[in-house]
């Protein structure tokens, strides 16, 4: 059992310096993304993800290539598979998400099962080796992690639309269909760098547990993804703090710090005061709702369009859409003489 000075000493290494700059990473951007993932209900899918990406990591090993690039392949031809199925109701969402799961599972066993001789990269992949990070794969991380939190910042008010009422979003004029693929890609991207880092059988775990102990803490979306990011972080950092300390597995250690911070909030969670009245956040203005129908701020618009919460979701009137239709009209015909 290594000390605290060992520890320390040991981040003079680049190794290990690697190390702790992947586990904030990975921490940041599970984090964001879970919240997402969680409250559109995509848990299971991302397991099926996770999967897949263990098979598409073993096919890389067997050909002797770069694991990263196969890994990644698969994870986005399984997300955009599913979301597919998923959209045609080809069939019940969680029958082709079992499908997925085994099949993909079955796949990285057959590939193990071919490999002349057994490599230790398989363990590795399988459970997670955060201080194995090469150096490629070091900077592959940083880049798409850095894509991915651009898209999330470009995007994310649309993607809230689409999480709370993906009718009214197209109604709005968002592109629902394409953003649905398009964040199906994202999740894939986020499981498939961590991969290596934590492991596949608990790569997904470092995206639902920060965002499930965020979502004990509020119902504001901006403050969950905070609160979301900053437990991933933390669980990641202890994480690889405890496993270096006692020579634990790396990938188990930071998941068993993420579930406990996620007990902790269960525990301590202001929902769970009855007593305490928990003020709610417009999903399309971003303002204060009172209860789970108003917003406080009257010039809450959607587009420009006057809009309330009632119990099936945002109501918007006829005459409201008819009168902006109107006045955009009127504003076309105003430019053109002018011009």
């Amino acid at each position: 059992m290594a000390s605290i000075v060992d520890f320390f000493n040991a981040l003079s290494q680049t190794y290990m310096q690697r190390a702790l700059i992947t586990s904030v990473v990975i921490g940041i951007i599970g984090g964001v993304i879970g919240v997402f993932v969680l409250l559109r209900g995509m848990v299971f899918l991302g397991e099926a993800i996770a999967h897949s990406a263990f098979a598409g990591a073993a096919l890389g090993l067997l050909l002797g290539i770069n694991p990263l690039i196969t890994i990644i392949l698969f994870g986005i031809f399984a997300a955009v598979g599913v979301g597919y199925v998923n959209e045609k109701k080809v069939m019940k969402d969680e029958v082709a998400i079992g499908i997925v799961f085994t099949f993909f599972m079955a796949l990285a066993i057959l590939f193990i099962g071919l490999m002349k001789e057994y490599s230790t990269d398989v363990t590795s992949i399988l459970f997670g080796d955060i201080m194995t990070v090469s150096e490629e794969n070091f900077f592959i991380l940083i880049f798409l992690a850095g894509a991915i939190m651009i898209f999330i910042y470009m995007l994310k008010k649309e993607l809230y639309m689409m999480t709370f009422n993906a009718e009214m979003a197209e109604i709005a004029g968002i592109p629902v269909r394409l953003l649905n693929y398009l964040f199906l890609v994202v999740v894939a991207l986020t499981i498939d760098i961590s991969l290596k880092a934590i492991g596949a059988i608990l790569v997904f775990a470092m995206i639902v547990t920060p965002a499930a102990a965020a979502y004990q803490w509020t119902f504001r979306i901006n403050k969950m993804i905070f609160l979301s990011a900053l437990f991933g972080t933390l669980s990641a950092i202890f994480g690889l703090f405890f496993s270096f300390i006692l020579d634990l597995p790396s990938g188990s250690t930071i998941v068993t710090i993420a579930t406990i911070v996620f007990v902790i909030s269960f525990v301590l969670s202001p929902k769970r005061r009855k007593a305490a009245p928990v003020p709610l956040e417009c999903a399309y203005c971003s303002k204060t709702i009172a209860g789970e129908e108003y917003c406080l701020d009257e010039a809450c618009l959607i587009h420009n369009v006057p809009h309330i919460h009632g119990e099936k979701g945002v109501i918007i009137y006829a005459k409201d859409v008819s009168s902006k239709n109107h006045t955009k009209k009127k504003e076309r015909k105003h430019s053109h003489k002018v011009r």
